[in-house]
């Protein structure tokens, strides 16, 4: 669990958005350094004026896991995550009991039976059994955690969790079965513990559930993606790409951008690549021209950013080989890349006057 900063107002964005104020959502988003994609915005309010959960499905750095953490700093929301992986367990996300605790509760209540007269022992222990199901001797998990935070903010009139289940095409059939009462009813029923349930029934009190799907170990149930709002994340169009990197790298420089983002969709273009980059490398290789003051690149150069976004000796073999066509691609005019830039950078456009002209008419 990741929690708020108690020094910061909290904003609820599900009451944001059922008050009509979407775009104040969005702008507080986009200050983190987060641009969302209009249409998966627009999905992710309607989930929040569902009360619903939202799946997110998309290849590797598309911003899926982005989102939420872009959400709860915008909001100063307390966030549970769930990281999909081999070989988890129910009790980890959902709740276990503190088996030690039990015993030793279990061995001084025997003690003290042991003391009293034997009429009174049995009605002891029952006693002591019950209680050995209490709240003090419950372990909750990350999914637990979210739903018991979301009925503590319930009652106090806080903002709700974002709970984020990362990568839940890792998390195998029995998790995806044991989530849905909880996204479902928003309870996780206990046996024998003597609340019964934890959660939250009431839609509007729920935890902010985001889930994000790979689509790469298995795919997930019909009724696991049925208690979801789907969207699915997409690369995003280059001047996208720009806005979001001009975000992430704020002293990125109109050269640096440029030169980041033509190159990687140079990479992008060439034949027989398996695993083109994606906007996380297109970040970390923004970042990395700006901590270098690179604006221009040769063939060293370039040889020496290919780790940032080649990820196999076979893709640095086929690159090494289209040295020539990347370089002359991050010199070549970009209508979408240098027309976006030179409309924010008045000294950017006098480098294609004529070639911006021609786009803007």
């Amino acid at each position: 669990m990741i929690p708020h900063d108690p020094n910061r107002p909290q904003i609820d964005p599900r009451g944001v958005v059922l008050e009509g104020r979407e775009r104040e959502l969005f702008e507080l988003i986009a200050a983190t350094g987060y641009v969302p994609d209009d249409q998966n915005f627009s999905d992710f309010c309607e989930s929040l004026k569902s009360c619903r959960a939202w799946l997110i499905s998309g290849t590797r750095g598309s911003g899926k896991t982005a989102f939420p953490e872009a959400l709860a700093s915008a909001c100063n929301l307390t966030m549970c995550v769930v990281a999909g992986r081999d070989g988890l367990k129910q009790e980890e996300i959902l709740y276990d009991w503190d088996h030690e605790e039990q015993e030793v509760w279990m061995r001084e209540n025997l003690t003290i039976a042991k003391a009293l007269p034997e009429e009174e022992q049995s009605a002891f222990l029952e006693r002591a059994r019950k209680k050995k199901w209490q709240r003090e001797f419950l372990i909750l998990g990350e999914v637990g955690a979210a739903y018991d935070l979301a009925a503590k903010a319930a009652s106090s009139k806080t903002p709700p969790p974002v709970l984020l289940l990362d990568e839940s095409d890792k998390f195998g059939a029995s998790i995806e079965d044991s989530l849905l009462m909880p996204l479902e009813r928003g309870l996780i029923y206990i046996p024998r513990y003597e609340g019964g349930c934890i959660g939250v029934a009431d839609w509007l009190s729920r935890p902010i559930v985001i889930t994000t799907s790979n689509d790469l170990r298995h795919k997930l149930s019909t009724p696991f993606i049925s208690r979801h709002i789907f969207s699915r994340f997409a690369t995003p169009s280059l001047t996208t790409e720009l806005e979001i990197l001009s975000a992430r790298n704020a002293n990125a420089s109109s050269a640096q951008l440029a030169l980041s983002i033509k190159l990687l969709d140079a990479v992008r273009g060439v034949a027989g690549m398996e695993d083109h980059p994606s906007l996380r490398e297109s970040i970390d290789v923004t970042g990395a021209f700006t901590r270098s003051s690179i604006e221009t690149l040769d063939e060293t150069l370039l040889s020496r950013f290919f780790c940032y976004f080649v990820k196999t000796g076979e893709a640095r073999e086929l690159l090494n080989i289209q040295i020539d066509y990347l370089l002359a691609m991050t010199n070549s005019f970009n209508p979408e890349v240098d027309t976006w830039l030179a409309s924010r950078d008045p000294e950017w456009a006098k480098r294609w006057p004529h070639f911006i002209t021609a786009e803007r008419q």
